[in-house]
């Protein structure tokens, strides 16, 4: 029995020598499993090309592991321990759900800040660098980002690699993009030209570098497997060869720590594929990730059901901001908002937010504990003055390839997660405002009124006989965004409003320190200290302030 050492929270990997595998090099016959006080983790191999089988395990737990590595075509058996070390400072381990709120596997709380670089990995080296480096001093802890490449606006370049190999018999072809429309109707070549059987080992290697590198900055990869953006005729494979594709993906990559599973972006535009296609997908992602990650699917228009046990989170693509408490409350799961248009100037309307709105979207979603997605849209001429990047290539947008930001809302959303963070736990949605009452349905509106005073219920009488679809379009725009954790700290986002004086019933039993936040100027202004129940919170009558009260330590 061998003794090899690894690290908590760190991928340990096993190689072995071997012929090239006859048949598919995909399905390859090559399993792990891992044992530690009473528990079993069984994972899969896979083969990475140039003769060379590889096995990984992620251990989340300090202290020895036995384990077993089998393969009957390799004339495999080989036993041994993994001793791994207690993790290294700053090493949390994988990201999961707790509740409505994200947590990494050694507890530590992950607020998520997330940004979009659809095509990241399928861009050249000196802009991969340019954008990382951009990355490390920007306030993000999670990317959006693509397996396959993209093909839209400002995604026209092709990319050096390739997932797959062409098949025998198949010319490589240039793809170009010139005259195509957003969902070219012929999409690269017939089903066949990829040979799903055989990866192209250079592009893994390369992905997994970026996602080393991410990992290293501490930023979270979430990885979307599928979308329709495509000319190369990946949108378009047989569930066959998607399957194949996933199986490779988990085999590979599912060791990592900073991996989550997005199955798609936008999922109900992937024309080629079915909704049961998905629900198969969702269903092989979570059987065959030995680690878990967090899994979800994003949507155009109409939301995926996030009510599954496999569905980690809700991933909503979205502007009606006041949804995100109620899905809360339905699903009891994180609510990610990752779309909610973008900062720049391009002509699309998705696009041309104002670092203003921008900031206003991040705080809105972040005051009722949901998580938010940014993404910069300036068209590169434009973007203050000067090109999007220093490597000299054209039309780079940062959502699309990434390069540079240069938008106003980073600065003001570091400002946010410093506050965020600042808190004693994550942040729940405070009940009882008449807002709860736009999305219940008539009978739970009919019992929630029966149960409140006679003076409220002939109040509210009025919006029991509202039309429900009247009710949530009026309530859409009437809305107060407030969170808060538990009895020890209250954020109230006061959005548009432009009040003197706002007024807050705090608990009696606390003593509170009242602050007054300029959600745009960055600043913060303690107003009260020792504060309970009703107080009045002078303000300074301008729009996006915000007041944060947290109980005071005795």
């Amino acid at each position: 029995m061998d003794d090899h050492n690894g690290r908590q929270y760190e991928t340990w990997e096993w190689t072995h020598a071997g012929p090239v595998p006859a048949a598919s090099r995909v399905e390859i016959d090559l399993t792990g499993s891992f044992h530690r006080d009473g528990k079993t983790v069984a994972v899969k191999g896979f083969y990475a090309g140039a003769g060379e089988y590889r096995l990984r395990f992620l251990p989340e737990e300090a202290g020895e592991y036995t384990f077993e590595i089998t393969s009957k075509a390799l004339g495999v058996r080989e036993t041994g321990v993994l001793r791994a070390a207690p993790a290294a400072p700053g090493r949390h381990g994988p990201v999961r759900a707790r509740g409505t709120a994200l947590y990494h596997a050694d507890g530590t709380r992950f607020a998520s800040f997330g940004t979009t670089v659809y095509a990241l990995a399928n861009q050249s080296e000196a802009l991969i660098d340019e954008t990382l480096e951009t990355l490390g001093a920007a306030p993000f802890n999670k990317l959006r980002t693509c397996v396959f490449p993209k093909h839209y606006a400002y995604n026209a370049n092709n990319p050096r690699f390739y997932p797959f190999e062409v098949s025998a018999g198949h010319a490589p072809k240039d793809f170009p993009a010139e005259g195509l429309p957003v969902f070219p109707t012929r999409k690269g070549e017939p089903d066949g030209y990829w040979d799903t059987a055989r990866p192209c080992f250079a592009f893994w290697d390369h992905l997994e570098d970026v996602l080393r590198r991410l990992d290293r900055m501490g930023i979270e990869a979430d990885l979307i497997l599928f979308h329709n953006y495509d000319r190369w005729g990946f949108s378009n494979m047989s569930r066959e060869d998607n399957l194949r594709y996933l199986d490779y993906a988990i085999r590979r990559l599912a060791a990592f720590p900073n991996v989550w599973w997005s199955m798609a972006n936008e999922y109900d535009l992937c024309f080629d594929k079915t909704e049961e296609d998905f629900k198969v997908f969702e269903r092989f992602i979570a059987a065959n990730d030995p680690f878990a990650h967090p899994l979800s699917n994003h949507n155009c228009f109409q939301m995926w059901d996030a009510g599954s046990e496999c569905i980690s989170h809700v991933s909503f693509q979205t502007k009606e901001l006041t949804r995100v408490s109620e899905l809360m409350r339905r699903y009891g799961k994180p609510v990610l908002v990752d779309e909610c248009r973008y900062e720049g100037n391009i002509p699309e309307f998705w696009g041309n937010l104002s670092g203003q709105e921008m900031v206003r979207s991040f705080w809105r979603v972040a005051s009722q504990g949901g998580y938010c997605t940014h993404g910069e849209t300036f068209l590169p001429e434009s973007a203050q003055g000067q090109l999007a990047t220093r490597t000299g290539e054209k039309d780079v947008v940062w959502w699309a390839r990434g390069g540079r930001l240069s938008g106003k809302s980073p600065a003001r959303i570091a400002f946010l997660r410093g506050v965020i963070e600042g808190l004693p736990g994550p942040l729940e949605p405070v009940g009882g405002a008449l807002s709860d009452f736009a999305h219940m349905e008539d009978t739970e509106l009919r019992e929630t009124m029966a149960r409140l005073p006679a003076e409220m219920q002939s109040f509210l009488g009025s919006i029991a006989r509202m039309d429900r679809l009247e009710r949530e379009l009026f309530y859409a725009v009437e809305y107060t965004y407030e969170g808060h954790c538990g009895n020890e700290a209250f954020l109230t986002y006061l959005d548009d409003q432009c009040p003197a004086v706002y007024e807050l019933n705090l608990p009696e039993e606390h003593l509170y320190r009242v602050e007054v936040l300029d959600t745009w100027e960055m600043t913060r202004q303690t107003v009260l200290q020792g504060a309970k129940g009703r107080v009045r919170i002078p303000l300074p009558g301008k729009p996006y302030m915000a007041v944060l009260a947290a109980a005071e330590k005795e």
